[in-house]
């Protein structure tokens, strides 16, 4: 082999070289992913030329490459190339250390046993030893850099393994690269293929700002799941993220064609193809309702023929004094949070916002503010085949007289307005769940049919764990909750009963919507304006876009500012606990004490009860508004009706489990073939 001395000089190119980033998103790739041009992103993705040294291909992955500064010539080198040393210490010969010399073509390499071409090598003098410049390179040829993995990554063998993805926790057959850094990090070569930038514009899916393939997770203080299939990411596996929105997708969801069938086993996160006939459901009632106070109407006069009798007088005879109806009289202001004013009915609890209604005509007692919907007036005494009893007749109780209230067995909640109970069994529920329809509409999983389930009758061999899509909270065996047949979509009844679908805020002049994900544009944490507490947009709640105010669904009957602190961490989702109870004034002096008490909220300022010692907090409360005392309800509680039912009521639930971030799994790896990725297409559109 003819082997010559090699000045470097000589490898230099007559004009100079500038040295070109091609990821300059690189060092910044997740904080600042939307400040670049997709045209020019695109541009860089798809580079390729050709090194003009060692004839091999640039591409994006090498990240860097050495270009002439001169316009008019294409001349290129690997950074490698141009960087090489003049003398290389290498592992197939260790006893000396190789000098880059000129070469011809007339002998083998002796790594790669190919024959030399005309160019450089790095030779041994002494053991006429020498390799070309593409094995003197071989690691840094076979070397990429990939925007989402800090350190480059390398593949070393020919033939394809079988192996778990490191970044997708998914075992594929293939090729594999391997970091140089990390010994437990390898990225098969589909995942490391993906394309960076998504816009993801589909029939069914779509999101109006680019998506950005990221494993950053650690930034987010929520559990995020993909809006696509509803299940969970993982922080430590690739995922695509819109860097203005708290917006999340499996690459797998994001970069396959969503077919029409996929729709009817999503949990309802986009759109849907409607599954029933409006003719087929003329009485079907449609949710969240835009006033909370038309709930038990619609039930009530657009329900089932549960009433054996009705009787409109009947209600009047309850009360000491006849009611009179209020119609145009703008002397008893309706119920209004942006005045802080609170007007709610006896009988049912749910605000009156319009009329006519019924009150207590008695303007000499002022402690009687009975006032009751109309729609409340048309109860009936008794129904047949009851919500979740359909073995016995309910009556018709008036439990408006006994303060603390009563838990209802269908929605789990206190109540101290008109009950239904029967007297045969231990079963009591409130006027609003004695009306929940069989079947409902929501807004939230838009043009499918949500069912009713009843606890007692129902079925749970198939699923062995549902959670409330509103409130997150696991649905129990006993429970009855709505369900979608055709999808994993479950809800609480008062999830989806008691929550309208706008409220007021006497701090925003816009009414606040109700959201089921995070919403668009608002990257940062939520908190509550109510209970000033973190808010988890993965939970429905309340939100004002035009001024980012937000609120817990659970605080949202609590804006009145004397109501703030009432809830507890713990307490501030789902439905507000107390919903059913109306809070009021006892005059009579109660035998525990000198004053007359309230029933009230405990709220955080409240301080601890002076019976046991525990937090007021959450709680129903005596509260005496002339001395510091306050007690738990269930320490001075009396009884009721058949059975001696005792009224203390304790809300408790199982709340969900919050996921914690535990240490990264090890993989082994296998190594993969010496091959070159290239960037999938970016820009998914769905053209059916």
């Amino acid at each position: 082999m003819d082997v010559k001395e090699l000045n470097l000089e000589e490898l230099q190119h007559e004009h100079p070289l500038t040295l070109v980033d091609l990821q300059l998103i690189h060092r910044d790739y997740i904080e600042y992913d939307d400040e670049y041009d997709a045209n020019d992103l695109i541009m860089m993705q798809n580079f390729k030329c050709i090194c003009n040294r060692c004839d091999r291909r640039i591409d994006w992955y090498h990240r860097y490459y050495y270009k002439c500064s001169m316009s008019s010539c294409t001349y290129s080198l690997h950074k490698f190339c141009e960087e090489i040393p003049p003398t290389l210490k290498f592992q197939g010969h260790p006893s000396h250390t190789l000098i880059l010399k000129r070469t011809t073509n007339d002998k083998k390499c002796c790594a790669c046993l190919k024959y030399h071409r005309d160019g450089i090598c790095y030779h041994c003098s002494t053991c006429n030893y020498g390799i070309d410049l593409l094995c003197a390179t071989f690691v840094e040829q076979n070397t990429i850099h990939h925007p989402v993995h800090p350190h480059p990554m390398i593949s070393v063998s020919v033939e394809p393994g079988l192996n778990k993805c490191f970044a997708c926790g998914k075992k594929h057959e293939g090729h594999f690269y391997h970091c140089t850094t990390c010994f437990k990090f390898s990225i098969n070569f589909d995942c490391l293929s993906l394309p960076f930038k998504l816009s993801l514009q589909t029939q069914q899916f779509n999101h109006r700002h680019l998506l950005t393939l990221s494993y950053s997770l650690l930034d987010q203080p929520y559990d995020c799941e993909c809006r696509i299939c509803g299940v969970n990411v993982e922080d430590e596996h690739l995922i695509y993220k819109c860097s203005k929105c708290m917006y999340y997708v499996h690459p797998d969801c994001a970069t396959q064609r969503i077919e029409p069938f996929l729709s009817d086993f999503l949990p309802g996160l986009g759109k849907t193809e409607k599954n029933f006939k409006d003719i087929d459901h003329p009485n079907l009632v449609h949710l969240p309702v835009d006033d909370e106070s038309h709930i038990l109407s619609r039930q009530i006069f657009e329900g089932e023929p549960w009433v054996q009798e009705r009787d409109k007088n009947d209600l009047h005879s309850r009360h000491r004094y006849p009611l009179v109806v209020i119609n145009n009289d703008t002397s008893t202001p309706l119920h209004d949070p942006m005045k802080r004013i609170k007007l709610l009915c006896n009988v049912c609890s749910r605000p009156i916002t319009k009329m006519p209604f019924y009150k207590c005509p008695a303007e000499d007692d002022d402690s009687c503010d009975f006032v009751v919907h109309n729609w409340c007036t048309q109860l009936p005494i008794q129904l047949q085949n009851p919500v979740g009893h359909p073995k016995h007749k309910l009556e018709l109780f008036d439990f408006n007289n006994i303060t603390v209230g009563i838990k209802c067995d269908i929605c789990g909640l206190p109540c101290n307005g008109l009950i239904y109970a029967c007297k045969d069994c231990d079963y009591v529920i409130d006027v609003n769940c004695a009306f929940m329809p069989k079947e409902i509409t929501h807004e939230a999983h838009a043009n499918h049919l949500l069912t009713r389930i009843d606890g007692a009758s129902s079925s749970r061999s198939s699923v062995s764990k549902m959670e409330c899509r509103a409130c997150r909270v696991s649905i129990a065996k006993s429970e009855s909750y709505y369900r979608c047949n055709a999808c994993d979509f479950y809800l609480h009844c008062r999830c989806a009963l008691y929550l309208p679908k706008t409220i007021r805020h006497k701090y925003d002049k816009h009414p606040l919507q109700l959201s089921y994900s995070p919403v668009e544009d608002h990257k940062s944490r939520y908190f509550c304006e109510v209970c000033e507490e973190e808010l988890d947009p993965g939970k429905w709640f309340y939100h004002c876009a035009e001024c980012a105010q937000s609120i817990h669904s659970a605080c949202a009957p609590l804006m009145l500012q004397s109501e703030q602190g009432a809830n507890s961490l713990s307490d501030s989702e789902g439905v507000y606990k107390y919903i059913n109870i109306k809070f009021r004034d006892v005059t009579d002096v109660l035998w525990f004490h000198r004053h007359p008490l309230s029933l009230a909220p405990g709220t955080e300022n409240d301080g601890l009860c002076k019976e046991c010692g525990n937090k007021l907090q959450s709680h129903l409360i005596w509260k005496c508004l002339h001395c510091n005392f306050g007690v738990h309800c269930y320490h001075h509680s009396p009884k009721v009706y058949a059975g001696d039912r005792s009224l203390m009521y304790k809300y408790e639930e199982n709340k969900r489990i919050i996921k914690h971030r535990g240490p990264q799994t090890n993989f082994e790896f296998y190594p993969s073939e010496m091959i070159r990725p290239e960037t999938r297409d970016w820009k998914v559109v769905d053209n059916r």
